[in-house]
């Protein structure tokens, strides 16, 4: 691991005074844990610092509800309310100005140095934002953010971006990036970062965001990349006090009942197209009506379906709403980018987790729209059956 990249964090760290937070639309445990341990710390060092992220399509999942700092999360950039007026001065020098209200006009004059004062038309900027810092999370690019890039996205390009990750898709679109591809998860990173910072800031609650990351990230310890580094820093979480009990009832034992019942409609629902490896079931607005839920609790399904059916490429799970069927589409394959593989679908998410409206009511209809557009855009070695 390379210090000068933490190092210039740091210092960066050092340096702002208010901090937006943010990650991918529709985050995973670890997105949202890395997130959340980094307000906390931004908080503890006296920073001013907000959360924001996209949860449009399916919520935040409510298995990371129990987190400190949870409730801070919104789903919008604040702006100051401020409104931006530029003159281009073109070598004029301006001695002062007032300005009044009349007949509900804002009226300026301007007092030049000398006469014949000639302005162009002044640019108005109606956005401007009280951050000086981003810092971006488990994120590969800045599109994966959703609305949080796409309505801010001219202030994307002139704050200063702090990247930090886990995945070898990441673009490195920060001034600062901290990528490290031999961590599990980008909570890890973050306790990379926090041990040279300065590693009694880690608290129990900062703690138990990190540990849930990890435990994500890894389904319990359970993937092929766990390296003793890692496991080496959950026992030291654990010992800051971090919430493992917790943490493992929250990830995987605390289903409501209604979520299991739904689970087992989708899952006597499952069907296979093994010509190229997709899982797909469909949840019906009776099958919401009879389990008191609603799409809000289908994120846990898809993620178990992909987690339990290792032999899927992409999963897809269909539900209504209004005329037409939504597509919920997932895939653990580095090599493919859901965005661009249904791109003519007109797709909303990031490159493993995407959603979009297939527009007819028959779930038959929709899997093949889906499966044709699959079989003829993503990589086709990659789509060799596996069940």
């Amino acid at each position: 691991m390379s210090l000068e990249p933490i190092q210039q964090i740091l210092t960066n760290l050092g340096q702002k005074k208010h901090f937006l937070i943010t990650t991918r639309a529709n985050p995973s445990g670890d997105s949202l844990a890395a997130a959340l341990a980094f307000y906390l710390l931004a908080k503890k060092q006296g920073k001013q610092a907000s959360i924001a992220i996209d949860n449009a399509a399916l919520g935040l999942t409510h298995k990371c509800a129990f987190l400190p700092g949870y409730g801070a999360i919104v789903p919008t950039v604040a702006t100051s309310g401020k409104v931006l007026v530029e003159f281009e001065l073109a070598g004029n020098n301006i001695r002062g100005l007032t300005y009044k209200v009349k007949d509900n006009k804002l009226v300026i004059t301007i007092t030049p140095m000398e006469k014949n004062l000639r302005l162009p038309l002044p640019a108005i900027k109606e956005h401007t934002y009280p951050y000086d810092l981003i810092i971006v999370v488990d994120t590969p690019d800045l599109e994966s953010l959703g609305r949080i890039y796409d309505e801010h996205t001219a202030f994307f390009y002139e704050a200063p971006i702090i990247n930090i990750d886990h995945q070898a898709d990441n673009e490195h679109f920060g001034e600062l990036n901290l990528v490290e591809l031999t961590a599990v998860a980008t909570t890890e990173v973050i306790f990379n970062l926090i041990e040279v910072w300065q590693k009694d800031l880690i608290d129990a609650d900062i703690a138990t965001c990190l540990l849930l990351g990890i435990i994500s990230e890894s389904n319990s310890f359970q993937s092929t990349n766990i390296t003793p580094r890692t496991l080496s820093i959950a026992s030291e979480l654990i010992a800051r006090g971090g919430r493992r009990d917790q943490v493992i009832a929250e990830l995987y034992g605390n289903k409501p009942i209604s979520t299991l019942q739904l689970w087992g409609r989708a899952l006597a629902a499952l069907r296979t197209e093994p010509e190229c490896a997709l899982l797909w079931s469909a949840v019906t607005n009776d099958d919401f009506e009879a389990t008191s839920t609603t799409e809000q609790d289908l994120r846990s399904i898809i993620d178990d379906l992909l987690t339990h059916a290792p032999a899927a490429k992409v999963v897809v799970l269909l539900y209504p709403r209004g005329a037409f069927l939504q597509a919920i589409i997932h895939t653990h394959r580095p090599s493919f980018d859901l965005r661009k593989i249904f791109s003519p679908l007109n797709p909303a998410g990031t490159r493993n987790f995407i959603e979009c409206q297939i527009t007819s009511p028959s779930p038959t209809e929709a899997i093949a729209v889906i499966k044709q557009t699959l079989t003829s855009r993503a990589p086709r070695d990659e789509l060799m059956p596996k069940f």
